[in-house]
């Protein structure tokens, strides 16, 4: 490891402090249509990118090669965490969803859904459910539901309705 001088890790300060806060993984809201009132049972959802789906290799003369990017991804999947509680509405929820066909619409929320840097609309979702483990000697947990959940972004993003949301 190399020993820099003060004035080489000021200027790196400087320079990282002058992109502004970072954004931390917890500042996020997912709302479900239909269930906007359960914003807040939700504690862990991936964050809509787009992207390349990943790479063509195209060959080139003398065994070279190159790369092109492939089609956008528009079909997504990640983990979800749901927290339930005592009466049972997370629960109630995804038996609601399977009632309207198992698929619901979204938004995802930099914030929260009443302030919000921007915001992501997703469609087409749908979530496969791991049975939670639940131990009736353990006092100090909150049962949560996970699973993965699929769904479709194509981009949206919808400017926020403030500039700084904390």
């Amino acid at each position: 490891m190399t020993v820099s001088t003060s004035a080489l890790l000021k200027g790196h300060y400087d320079a990282t402090r002058a992109l502004g806060a970072k954004a931390i993984s917890s500042d996020f809201s997912l709302e479900i249509e239909g269930f906007e009132q359960s914003w807040l049972k939700c504690k862990q959802f991936p964050w809509p990118q787009t992207a390349p789906a990943g790479e063509i290799e195209v060959p080139m003369p003398l065994g070279s090669m190159m790369y092109q990017a492939q089609q956008s991804k528009i079909a997504h999947q990640g983990q979800i965490s749901l927290l339930e509680d005592v009466a049972g509405s997370v629960d109630q929820m995804l038996v609601n969803l399977i009632a309207k066909g198992g698929y619901f619409n979204a938004k995802v929320y930099e914030g929260t859904p009443q302030q919000y840097l921007r915001v992501k609309r997703i469609v087409d979702c749908f979530i496969q459910v791991d049975d939670p483990d639940r131990d009736w000697e353990n006092r100090s947990q909150v049962l949560m539901i996970t699973g993965t959940a699929f769904f479709h972004y194509f981009g949206e993003i919808g400017a926020g309705n403030s500039n700084d949301y904390r």
